[in-house]
């Protein structure tokens, strides 16, 4: 970091914190069938200055940092071990409104990229499952544990061209404590995760999805690229969307925005969709930003949160993580109430375009 970026990072961290409004009711966003989904990354580096800057020239000409009537969301928040807060105690975070539309300028400066695949690497981490010998699930696991495994995807920009993913790779097994691991030992070790990994190739599209809407590469790739063209565009299809399509009720606008914003920022959007999407995000005033966080693979950036107040799997804290120098998406989290630890961790290593199944994008 040079002087000068030096000087605007430590003007950044000065800002005056606000408190935060309380978050506003948030339903369940899990419809039915989306626990099968698979997380995407966001489409490749993100050229420019650094969102730190960025977010600093946004918010000295936002005259406060957002709209009059707007409450800022903005808060500093003891987090969990594996996504550390790496500012020091009593730093003060910027609000999560200037953060996203310093990400949708940092994006706006990216050149367009293409490819026959797009490639995505991703790190999953969840509660370890089994079945008993009987073959029927349990309802609870006896014992306390998370299971790590990558990813490899391919998905094909020409319709009807072959997709190929590779799972199971590189498992991890970690035990809450040497008791659960006891309790584990005791029901004969059972396993619980793959022994190898899976080459799978599909004659089938993959879709990207806003709501219950599928966007395959060549649709996700002709999106608006303003902020309200986009808007109208994602209005239309939720009003589309039948209640009955989602568990237990049809989410409010906001919260069908960032449920697919989770996808979307995680394929290969255009950079002036990407920019349009972050500026929408921006105008969700559910969304709160709780500063800088570090993610599973020990990466930084800041965590943008969304409160659930549903039952359920929904129940809980959803958060995305951006690297604060490029508004690259690191990372997607779930945590359940009351927990400290994500319930589901999705940290994205390596995304890009490539012309062949098996390649990977070059650095």
């Amino acid at each position: 970091m040079n002087d000068d970026q030096e000087h605007l990072a430590r003007a950044l961290r000065t800002l005056a914190h606000r408190e935060p409004a309380t978050p506003a009711p948030v339903s369940e966003l899990v419809r039915r069938g989306r626990q099968a989904r698979r997380r995407r990354t966001v489409a490749g580096a993100v050229a420019g200055t650094g969102l730190l800057s960025a977010a600093l020239v946004v918010a000295l000409g936002t005259a406060g940092l957002g709209p009059a009537a707007t409450p800022p969301a903005s808060t500093a928040v003891a987090v969990a071990p594996h996504s550390r807060a790496s500012h020091p105690p009593g730093s003060r975070s910027l609000d999560a409104r200037s953060v996203l539309l310093a990400a949708a300028e940092t994006a706006a400066r990216e050149p367009a990229t293409s490819g026959r695949f797009w490639y995505v690497r991703e790190r999953t981490t969840k509660p370890a499952r089994y079945l008993p010998k009987g073959g029927n699930p349990m309802r609870g696991t006896p014992f306390s544990a998370t299971v790590a495994t990558t990813q490899d995807t391919w998905y094909p920009s020409d319709r009807g061209a072959s997709s190929r993913t590779v799972t199971g790779q590189d498992p991890k097994v970690a035990f809450a404590s040497a008791a659960d691991e006891a309790r584990w030992r005791r029901l004969g070790s059972p396993a619980l995760a793959p022994e190898k990994p899976s080459t799978n190739d599909h004659d089938m599209d993959l879709s990207f999805l806003i709501g219950n809407h599928r966007f395959p590469i060549g649709k996700l790739l002709e999106l608006p690229t303003t902020k309200d063209t986009l808007e109208s565009r994602f209005r239309r299809l939720y009003d589309e969307e039948s209640p009955s399509d989602w568990s237990p009720a049809k989410p409010e606008f906001g919260e069908y925005v960032w449920s697919a914003a989770r996808d979307l920022l995680a394929g290969p959007i255009s950079p002036g969709t990407r920019s349009a999407l972050y500026r929408l995000l921006a105008e969700q005033r559910e969304i709160r930003s709780q500063g800088q966080v570090t993610d599973a693979l020990g990466r930084t950036g800041v965590a943008l949160a969304l409160p659930g107040t549903g039952t359920g799997e929904s129940a809980g804290e959803f958060r995305l993580i951006v690297d604060d120098g490029t508004a690259e998406l690191l990372a997607y989290e779930f945590r359940s109430p009351g927990e400290s630890e994500p319930t589901l961790q999705v940290s994205y290593e390596d995304m890009g375009w490539v012309d062949d199944l098996g390649d990977r994008p070059r650095d």
